[in-house]
């Protein structure tokens, strides 16, 4: 007679299979305790971990590490110098219409966009604005600083 212990012993043994012609494509695949202490796999299933816990740690340096905004307020902008435009083009937000300039700053050599204060965008329709942006090659924007808070502009051909 057979005890439990016995029974166990033998149902947790497995029989050894030799493969057929039309068993060549199957694939066995170790059990996880296996493929955890002993395998060829496990170094590189821990460098793949070590990685993606790297990834996340490259979130915060990625937020926090200051990148350059698109656009340039008016006022940063030097005073008395042409700035060559680019184009133009209204937007629409939550704050209203705003007509945005996209030039090349003089002092920098760099392509940004200048929001014009809302006093020129409510003054301006639509239409103007892409009249403006089919001829504004040839255009510069000159800013002079009034306040620190209001600045008065210019477009002058250049």
């Amino acid at each position: 007679m057979i005890s439990n212990k016995q029974q166990q012993q033998q149902q947790g043994k497995r029989k050894l299979r030799f493969l057929d012609e039309e068993d060549e494509e199957t694939i066995f695949v170790p059990s996880k305790k296996h493929m955890c202490e002993n395998s060829s796999l496990t170094p590189l299933l821990e460098e793949v971990a070590w990685e993606e816990r790297e990834d996340d740690d490259d979130f915060v340096p990625l937020i926090n590490r200051p990148s350059p905004k698109p656009w340039m307020p008016l006022r940063e902008l030097v005073e008395n110098v042409p700035h060559n435009i680019i184009s133009a083009c209204e937007e629409t937000n939550h704050h209203g219409r705003s007509i945005i300039l996209k030039i090349k700053i003089a002092s920098i050599k760099k392509i940004s966009e200048v929001y014009l204060p809302q006093r020129f965008s409510s003054i301006i329709p639509p239409t103007k604005v892409v009249k403006f942006n089919n001829n504004c090659k040839n255009l510069a924007i000159v800013v002079k600083h009034v306040t620190a808070t209001w600045s008065d502009i210019k477009i002058v051909e250049i």
